[in-house]
């Protein structure tokens, strides 16, 4: 297991960090990669004896489709001509529910540009496709919550707030994600992953709302109407705080089979419930504003 030689892209993202504190408590030797994804020289660099990838790099956060196109498909190119050049072993990747290479949306396109890339390159691989993740620093429920705090007394339902979700706890997707280094059955898979919770997007809000102390007015509003308001509002930041690709979330539903941990992983993931403490936490309002 020690002798293990991973690296990781996106080490330090919100996946990232977590995936890479699970792997040093199991004795897995794993780095992070520190350059460009879309810079051939220094993957072939950073790649040189390496027997595994974790491939978690993307520009979601950045909300920009040209960001898009460099990191999340252009980079996984790069990635997938030199793990092939290094003769890397297994290459792990998290993409998304829903992806698809014709899609409408930008980023299930990038993504499923991403995993065509990939299951085209000849390369071992398994692709997890996962829910929206939830965890002491998404840019989901914080991102709803702090936004709360900022329309009082109201509560925005996007789409009305009909969309279902079913939110995946971030230590739960790491642990899937280590687990496959010894799964030699899941090589060559496109696994699909969520939480055991289905919940509608007005629920969520509910218990989010609850959870932090706040009593808000829910707003049902046509996404017709936020879309064009979020791109006046937040197209300029570098790190908008609601990005069009958050908005995407209420437009189809982010659902996979609720016995998908259990049946595939042999455990079952964690309760919305029991991990919502974090939310309490001071500082919601600036959170909307980190980078």
């Amino acid at each position: 297991m020690a002798g293990e030689n991973i690296l990781v892209t996106g080490a330090t993202g919100f996946i990232g960090s977590s995936l890479m504190r699970l792997l040093a408590r199991q004795g897995y030797q794993a780095r992070a990669y520190s350059g460009r994804m879309n810079d051939p020289l220094r993957l072939r660099q950073e790649l040189e004896g390496i027997e595994i990838v974790y491939h978690l790099a993307s520009a979601e956060r950045r909300g920009r489709r040209r960001l898009l196109q460099h990191v999340d498909v252009e980079g996984a190119e790069r990635l997938v001509e030199e793990s092939r050049r290094a003769r890397v072993g297994q290459l792990i990747v998290v993409s998304r529910l829903n992806t698809d290479p014709n899609s409408h949306y930008p980023l299930l396109r990038a993504k499923g540009e991403m995993e065509r890339l990939i299951w085209r390159s000849e390369l071992s691989y398994t692709i997890v496709r996962s829910a929206t993740v939830f965890g002491l620093h998404d840019r989901f429920l914080n991102v709803i919550a702090g936004l709360s705090a900022w329309t009082w007394p109201f509560v925005v339902l996007p789409g009305g707030g009909k969309t279902p979700f079913q939110p995946l706890w971030v230590e739960d997707l790491a642990r899937c994600l280590v687990q496959i280094l010894d799964r030699p059955d899941l090589r060559g898979e496109i696994v699909e992953i969520a939480g055991e919770e289905r919940i509608r997007f007005a629920d969520l809000a509910q218990l989010i709302m609850r959870t932090v102390g706040m009593q808000r007015i829910p707003v049902p509003v046509d996404l017709r109407l936020l879309r064009p308001t979020n791109r006046l509002l937040m197209s300029w930041w570098p790190y908008p705080p609601v990005t069009p690709f958050f908005m995407d979330l209420f437009s189809q539903s982010d659902i996979a089979p609720v016995d998908s941990v259990l049946r595939t992983f042999g455990f079952r993931p964690n309760r919305l419930i029991d991990n919502l403490g974090y939310l309490r936490r001071p500082g919601l309002r600036r959170y909307l504003f980190r980078r």
